[in-house]
C-alpha cells in the first residue's frame, strides 16, 4: 500500500525530511546542515541517500511511499522541474532536479519553492486556515513566500509567483544579491545580509556587544545579534530596525498588488521578537493608506521548522 509520502526542505542553513502517513502524521524526521560548497549532483545523491534512510529508520519500505514532495530555495519551473536560480545555494541553478532525485529513488517526485510549500502548510494546518486568501512571508536566511488565491497556492505562469524575497525595495542600499538585483527584499533583510551589515558597520567602527557573542567577525549572524537586542546594543537596534523597515515597504506593495491584508509570516529571523515584528508591522500601517480602513492581519505562523516539509509532503497527490 502506497500510504506514505516524503517531504524535503532544501533549505540554504539546513536540510530536513519528514515522513508522513496518508493522515499527514509525522512518522520520522531528520536534519542536517546545508552544504553550500557542494555540487548539483552530490546534492542529489545526498537527498537520495537520506531519503531511503528515514523510510527505514520507520520501518517502512520505499515501495510503500507514493512520493517525494521536495521544496528548494530557489525560483522553480515546477511544471518542468527545474530550479532556475537560487541566490543561497548557487550549484542549484539551472538544475533538472526532479529527474535528478526521480533517477535516484524510482518514485514520483514533485519540486516547488520553499515559500510556495510553507505557504500551502500553513493554509492546510497552520495559521492561515480559514483564509481564502493570504501572502505568506518565510524570512529566515533567505526572504520568500507564498501566494494563496481563491483558496490555491497562486504560482503564475512560469512557476515563479511568489518571489517576494526579490522585489526592488531601494536603490541606495543593500548588497548584491544572486538575483542580479541590489536593493531588493533579500539584500537588505534576509539574515545573511543582516549579519553582514552589522559585520560590516563593526569594521566601520561601530561599537557594539553583537562581537561579544559572536566571538569574532566572521562568526556574526543573527543569533549573536538578538542576543545583544536583549542588551539593548544600539546597533543591533539599528540592524532590526533597518530589516523591518524594508520588509514593512515590501508587504505594501504586495499589498497594494493584491489587495490581500492577511500576512502570515514565520522563519527563523522572528526569533528577534516583537521589537523586529512589531517594527515590521510599524512600518506598513505607516506606508499603507487603506490600512485605517481595511487593518491588516499580521499572524505569526504556527508550524514552526516544520512548515516545509509538511508541504513538501503536500505537493504529493
Amino acid at each position: 500500500m502506497h500510504d506514505y509520502a516524503i517531504g524535503i526542505d532544501v533549505g540554504g542553513t539546513h536540510i530536513k525530511l519528514g515522513l508522513f502517513d496518508s493522515a499527514m502524521q509525522l512518522l520520522a524526521e531528520q536534519s542536517f546542515l546545508t552544504d553550500k560548497d557542494a555540487t548539483a549532483l552530490e546534492l542529489m545523491d545526498f537527498l537520495a541517500l537520506k531519503a531511503r534512510a528515514l523510510a527505514e529508520k520507520a520501518g517502512i519500505r520505499l515501495e510503500d511511499v507514493r512520493g517525494i514532495g521536495a521544496a528548494f530555495p530557489s525560483s522553480i519551473d515546477a511544471r518542468k522541474g527545474l530550479t532556475l536560480e537560487s541566490s543561497n545555494i548557487v550549484a542549484l541553478n539551472d538544475q533538472p532536479v526532479r529527474d535528478m532525485l526521480q533517477q535516484r529513488l524510482n518514485l514520483p517526485v514533485y519540486v516547488d519553492n520553499d515559500g510556495n510549500v510553507a505557504a500551502l502548510a500553513e493554509h492546510r494546518y497552520g495559521a492561515g486556515r480559514g483564509y481564502d486568501n493570504m501572502i505568506y512571508a518565510t524570512l529566515a536566511t533567505g526572504i520568500g513566500g507564498g501566494l494563496i488565491l481563491n483558496g490555491q497556492l497562486y504560482r503564475g505562469m512560469h512557476g515563479m509567483a511568489g518571489e517576494i524575497g526579490h522585489m526592488f525595495v531601494s536603490d541606495s542600499t543593500g548588497y548584491p544579491c544572486g538575483c542580479g538585483v541590489i536593493g531588493c527584499v533579500h539584500s537588505i533583510c534576509s539574515g545573511v545580509f543582516m549579519a553582514r551589515y552589522a559585520m560590516d558597520r563593526i569594521k566601520e567602527g561601530a561599537e557594539s556587544r553583537i562581537l561579544d557573542y559572536a566571538g569574532t567577525l566572521s562568526n556574526i549572524d543573527m543569533v549573536a545579534v538578538g542576543r545583544a537586542l536583549q542588551m539593548n546594543d544600539p546597533l543591533a537596534l539599528e540592524v532590526v530596525n533597518r530589516g523591518a523597515e524594508y520588509l514593512g515597504r515590501m508587504f505594501h506593495s504586495l499589498n497594494l498588488i493584491f489587495d490581500i491584508n492577511i500576512f502570515v509570516y514565520g522563519g527563523g529571523i522572528t526569533n528577534l521578537g516583537h521589537r523586529f515584528t512589531d517594527r515590521m508591522i510599524a512600518s506598513y500601517r505607516h506606508h499603507s493608506l487603506i490600512d485605517q480602513k481595511y487593518p491588516a492581519k499580521f499572524i505569526p505562523a504556527e508550524l514552526g521548522g516544520r512548515a516545509e516539509i509538511i508541504g513538501a509532503a503536500l505537493l504529493v497527490p
